[in-house]
């Protein structure tokens, strides 16, 4: 378990945890056990997972900044104590007009385009946070011959279900609208089911599987 380097106050009503600036899974692991075992606090209203960061939100009139830090020093928290997140196989069409950056992210790390595909999904990756727009999942670390860097123009428009690369992070975008990431492919998977709940949360578990456009469009025919 790593312990947070810092505990700051946030505003009037809140305190920011920090760890070390970086994506690590067992700094990730330490945000969220320590979400875990502070929210059940009477004071606290809310707490907001980063990758490396944690704030917490609490009611002044219920609690002091000083007492709340030092109850949040005075806490054993341990990792054992978060529940184990959902496996998934998200299905992704590469390439072409599905994910029209794929050519210029193989020239940019100096592999093919079907290394690129074959590194994506290549590995398990680790849901570290939700943020930026309701259900976009921020998923890494992605294989250090991936690492590209954002767009230096974003898109105004980006449809639902494009996968991208930013750093070394990858994503789904839930629904359309504008982003910045190097788009490599499309997921036929609703991203938010109809009440508005996202498909992945954080400490779930992702592994992409390259499948053709006649797959695609079954996989889409079957989750309107």
């Amino acid at each position: 378990m790593r312990l947070p380097r810092h505990i700051r106050p946030y505003g009037p009503s809140a305190l920011l945890l920090e760890w070390e600036p970086r994506i690590d899974e067992r700094i990730s692991r330490s945000v969220h056990a320590y979400a875990a075992a502070i929210a059940d606090h009477p004071a606290i209203t809310e707490c907001v997972p980063g990758y490396a960061s944690l704030l917490i939100m609490y009611r002044p009139e219920a609690c002091s900044a000083y007492t709340l830090r030092e109850y949040v020093y005075g806490l054993s928290v341990e990792e054992g104590d978060l529940e184990t997140g959902r496996q998934h196989l998200i299905p992704v069409l590469y390439g072409g007009a599905w994910g029209p950056d794929l050519d210029a992210v193989a020239v940019a790390t100096g592999n093919s385009a079907q290394e690129v595909i074959d590194l994506h999904a290549g590995r398990e990756y680790l849901v570290y946070m939700l943020g930026f727009r309701p259900g976009f999942a921020f998923l890494g670390p992605t294989d250090e011959r991936l690492r590209v860097d954002r767009r230096p123009s974003p898109r105004d428009r980006v449809p639902g279900g494009a996968v991208g690369l930013a750093g070394q992070q990858t994503g789904i975008y839930p629904g359309e609208g504008p982003g910045g990431w190097q788009l490599i492919g499309r997921c036929p998977l609703p991203l938010l089911d109809g009440g508005g709940h996202p498909r992945l949360r954080a400490g779930d578990r992702v592994r992409f599987q390259s499948v053709d456009e006649a797959t695609f469009f079954q996989y889409q025919d079957q989750h309107p």
